[in-house]
C-alpha cells in the first residue's frame, strides 16, 4: 500500500476538478481539468478496461469524502512542517509522522472506493494508484529535464553574450608563496663573517644527526599530528607544551652546533639562529592560509639524506 503514498496526494489535488464540477458542465473543459486526466492511465497491466473506468470514476467521486479530506489536510501539513524543520532527531520524527498520515490517506480512500462501489476490488484500486504514481512521476522527471535544458541554454546565451574583459587579476595571479629552502634559511646574517657562517653551516648539517635533536623533533612532529585532530581548547592546552618543546629544541640544537664546531662562540651561533627564526616567521606570515597544509619548520631545517 505504501508504494501508491505519493500518488495518491498528487492524484487526488490532480482530480480535484472532478468533485467540483456538476454532471451539466459544458462540453468543453477547462486546462486543469484536462490536464489532470492526462495523468489517469489509459490501461493498466491486470484490470480491464472496465474496471478502470470504475474505479476512476469512484476516485472522482470520493475526493470530497470526510474521512479523505482529513487525511489530505493531515499530510499536507506535515508537508508545510517539513519546510521548517531543523536537526536529525526532528527530521526522523517527522518521517515517521509522514508515513502513519500517508497510510491513513491511502486506507480512507481504499474503503471510500470501495464502499461506493463494492465491486472494485482492494489491489485493483492500489495497482490503479500505482500506475498514476508512475505517470506523474514520469511527467515530473520530463519537466525537470525540460527545466534544466532551458537554464542551460540561457547560460550559453548569456556567457556568449557577455563581454570578454576578464578582471587582470585573474589573469596574473600571484604565485602562492613556498617554504623557504635550507640555502635561503642559512642564508648570510648581517654582523657575522662568512667564515663563521660557513662554519655554521657544516655544523648545522651535523647536528640534525644529534641524538637529542632527532628525538625532540620527533615529538614535535607528533605533537604537529594531534594538533590536526584537537578542539580549539585542546589546542589551547597544548600550546604551553609546545613553546617549552621548542625551547628545549634550540637548546638542543645550540649544543649540537658548539659541539660541531667548537671554535663558534655561544653568542655568534645565538644571533645566527635569532636571524633564521625571524626569516622563516616572516615567509610563514606572507604565506595564504591555504598555501601548504605543513607549516614551515623553525631552525633546524630538514635533515639532508
Amino acid at each position: 500500500m505504501r508504494s501508491a503514498l505519493f500518488l495518491l496526494t498528487s492524484l487526488l489535488t490532480l482530480t480535484g476538478f472532478a468533485a467540483d464540477t456538476p454532471a451539466e458542465a459544458p462540453a468543453k473543459k477547462p486546462a486543469s481539468q484536462a490536464k489532470g486526466q492526462n495523468f489517469f492511465p489509459e490501461s493498466v497491466d491486470g484490470i480491464d478496461a472496465a474496471e478502470l473506468a470504475k474505479i476512476r470514476q469512484a476516485l472522482m467521486a470520493t475526493f470530497k469524502d470526510e474521512a479523505i479530506v482529513a487525511a489530505r489536510q493531515r499530510v499536507n501539513d506535515l508537508r508545510e512542517r517539513g519546510r521548517f524543520t531543523t536537526g536529525r532527531n526532528e527530521a526522523e520524527d517527522l518521517r515517521l509522522d509522514s508515513e502513519k498520515a500517508r497510510d491513513a490517506l491511502v486506507k480512507a480512500t481504499v474503503e471510500a472506493v470501495q464502499k461506493r462501489d463494492p465491486s472494485l476490488s482492494k489491489d485493483a484500486v492500489v495497482m490503479t494508484m500505482n500506475a498514476i504514481e508512475e505517470a506523474i512521476k514520469k511527467r515530473g522527471q520530463e519537466a525537470q529535464k525540460k527545466a534544466r535544458e532551458k537554464a542551460a541554454a540561457e547560460e550559453k546565451m548569456t556567457k556568449k553574450e557577455a563581454p570578454d574583459d576578464k578582471p587582470a587579476a585573474a589573469v596574473a595571479q600571484a604565485e602562492p608563496a613556498k617554504p623557504l629552502t635550507p640555502t635561503q634559511i642559512l642564508a648570510d646574517v648581517e654582523g657575522v663573517s662568512a667564515e663563521d657562517m660557513k662554519k655554521f653551516r657544516v655544523a648545522a648539517t651535523v647536528a640534525q644527526k644529534d641524538a637529542t635533536v632527532k628525538a625532540l623533533k620527533a615529538k614535535q612532529q607528533e605533537m604537529r599530528k594531534q594538533a590536526e585532530f584537537a578542539s580549539p581548547d585542546e589546542k589551547k592546552g597544548m600550546r604551553g607544551e609546545f613553546e617549552a618543546l621548542m625551547g628545549d629544541l634550540r637548546k638542543a640544537n645550540i649544543a649540537a652546533v658548539t659541539k660541531a664546531a667548537p671554535t663558534l662562540s655561544k653568542d655568534t651561533i645565538e644571533k645566527i639562529m635569532d636571524a633564521i627564526d625571524e626569516r622563516v616567521r616572516a615567509a610563514a606570515k606572507k604565506a595564504p592560509a591555504k598555501a601548504t597544509k605543513t607549516p614551515l619548520k623553525p631552525f633546524p631545517f630538514g635533515e639532508k639524506k
